[in-house]
């Protein structure tokens, strides 16, 4: 599921379609200009909520202030309408020059050369020596970089500590899948909200659980890393928890929007869900009541099955015209000590190790849990998966709509599995 900027909307599925015949042909026809004599104009887009927009903003200002002959022109959208309207841009020849990209889209439009090589030319400018190498190489695609993350998170559990621990549980500690079952059974009978969110439609805890279990969501060669026989055994997990009247009910489930605001656990429909752990002070705003943020349950001591994950990607377009400019932009975002702090962990933690360093030093609040939570997971990390082949956006409306079914009893779990695997290799082939 997008966090950080991933929304569930129904318009993705149609998009993963359209898009690769929009991007098909585009060519890289960038150059290096920009950061000469002249002034020069560079667009820079990324999606999020208004809060996010200000922030981003005042980074932007602060980049002007200091590289006084760039003038950036910005906008931003929501999940779906960001990829909807790039894409026209990108179709009509006329790309942003700075651009966020999702990991899912990396191999879409860095694979049809809409995004440059920042391995090559302007590029080259950017910074990685301050950012850990596993993160940094989550921007690779085929040998070529075409992206930068811009910050880092890791799925987890936000929960209700007060509902958790009238339960006897806490989460914090770290939780057997069983202990999670039972302590989610004890929530609900409590009275209110559920004790989780049914996630058995989310791919994210999908691939945390495969990952659990050794396996991956995608092999290297962009075929699906896991077997029908796996799917099953966590969609049995998952639909466990919904019998036992411990996950949403189906009607929930169906109307989950993934936006902090409009999910099960910020409409106060139940007391945990499975998020990226940046969103802890969103879901905080949106829910009303201290919330906290935990590893995810796991069977295999040691094993979350948990990474350091890009929460967004910064790239440029291999059709600027400034990529100098553009290169300069994306190097001071990521690596400028004073954006680390205006931004915060809004995206997630800073990407400069030294800039995270010195943030997670003053921290307070919720930054502090934040910092202190991946501080303590750090060594529990473990490699991040390999980029999501192109289709991946459908794959991940393919698992929500089949799931669906399932929860409302109208597919078995092997027919649904059969037809998830059946269509999902189809769009993989």
């Amino acid at each position: 599921m997008r966090r950080s900027g991933e929304r569930r909307t129904r318009g993705v599925a149609a998009l993963a379609v359209v898009v690769p015949l929009l991007l098909t042909g585009v060519a890289a026809c960038g150059s290096d200009s920009g950061d000469g004599g002249g002034d020069v104009t560079i667009t820079f887009v990324w999606w999020g909520s208004d809060g996010r927009a200000n922030l981003t903003k005042k980074a932007v200002e602060l980049f002007q202030r200091k590289n006084p002959k760039i003038k950036v022109q910005t906008s931003f959208s929501a999940y779906a309408a960001y990829w909807e309207k790039l894409a026209t841009q990108t179709a009509g020849g006329k790309p942003p020059d700075v651009l966020n990209v999702d990991t899912r889209y990396l191999a879409e439009y860095g694979g049809r050369n809409v995004l440059a090589d920042l391995n090559q030319g302007a590029g080259k400018a950017i910074s990685l020596t301050d950012i850990n190498p596993e993160l940094a190489a989550t921007g690779v695609y085929q040998g070529k970089r075409y992206a930068v993350p811009w910050a880092q998170n890791t799925p987890a559990m936000l929960y209700d500590p007060a509902a958790f621990t009238a339960a006897g549980a806490d989460p914090a500690k770290g939780l057997t899948w069983q202990q999670y079952a039972d302590a989610t059974q004890k929530v609900s009978a409590a009275g209110g909200a559920r004790g989780t969110t049914d996630f058995g439609i989310l791919d994210t805890a999908l691939e945390i659980w495969l990952r659990q279990q050794g396996k991956q969501f995608y092999t290297p060669e962009g075929k699906l890393g896991f077997t029908a026989d796996d799917l099953r055994r966590y969609w049995q997990l998952a639909s466990g928890f919904r019998d036992a009247k411990g996950a949403s009910p189906a009607d929930v489930t169906a109307s989950y929007n993934t936006s902090p605001e409009q999910s099960p656990l910020g409409k106060k429909l139940t007391s945990s869900e499975f998020a990226y752990d940046n969103l802890l002070p969103a879901y905080k705003k949106a829910n009303g009541k201290e919330l906290n943020v935990a590893p995810y349950p796991t069977d295999v001591p040691g094993n979350t099955g948990q990474y350091r994950r890009p929460s967004m990607f910064l790239a440029v377009s291999a059709r600027s015209q400034q990529q100098e400019a553009a290169a300069k932009l994306v190097d001071f975002l990521v690596n400028d000590p004073e954006v680390g702090k205006i931004v915060g962990t809004d995206r997630g933690l800073a990407p400069n190790l030294k800039v995270r360093a010195q943030l997670a030093a003053s921290a307070t609040g919720n930054d502090k849990t934040l910092y202190d939570f991946e501080a303590a997971l750090e060594p529990k990390l473990g490699a991040a998966p390999p980029v999501p082949p192109k289709g991946a956006g459908a794959i991940q409306k393919l698992l929500q709509r089949t799931y669906e079914e399932v929860a409302f009893g109208r597919m078995s779990i092997d027919d649904a599995v059969g037809r998830f695997m059946s269509e999902a290799e189809k769009g993989l082939s």
